[in-house]
């Protein structure tokens, strides 16, 4: 196991809001969860923290947390919401949440941040989408 570095850190937050610059579906917790384990051989407490500050970058950066488990009626991109949602709350949270599962390798669909320009472009996709097979039911 490595130990935690800021170059480290600072490169990973830095390489995911440039992702976040360029593609519109996100960044997701596996994303930083992986990089930390598989790339900077880290675990337990090293990679908690790893997350936790690359997660505060990215919402310093822009980003809100969403989560699939979050989707309803009046929430359909997942938004989660964390006391004042500072970037250290929003940080806390996601990462408590999970530890609490016990730290897995997390799936697609589990905590991704995104910015609200990309939500309102995927919003027109969709709305775009939807029209297009409307269209094709005529």
């Amino acid at each position: 196991m490595n130990e935690l570095r800021q170059e480290d850190i600072d490169h990973s937050i830095r390489t995911n809001q440039y992702e976040l610059s360029t593609d519109e579906i996100g960044i997701g917790i596996c994303t930083i969860v992986t990089h930390g384990r598989r790339r900077l051989h880290l675990e337990g407490a090293p990679l908690v923290e790893f997350v936790r500050r690359v997660i505060i970058g990215l919402v310093r950066g822009g980003a809100t947390p969403e989560d699939d488990s979050f989707i309803g009626p009046d929430n359909r991109a997942g938004l989660a919401h964390f006391g004042a949602d500072t970037p250290e709350e929003i940080a806390d949270g996601v990462v408590a949440a999970w530890v609490a599962k016990g730290m897995p390798d997390p799936e697609w669909g589990d905590w991704r941040f995104n910015t609200a320009e990309n939500r309102a472009w995927l919003d027109e996709y969709a709305a775009d989408m939807r029209r297009i097979a409307e269209a094709k039911k005529t």
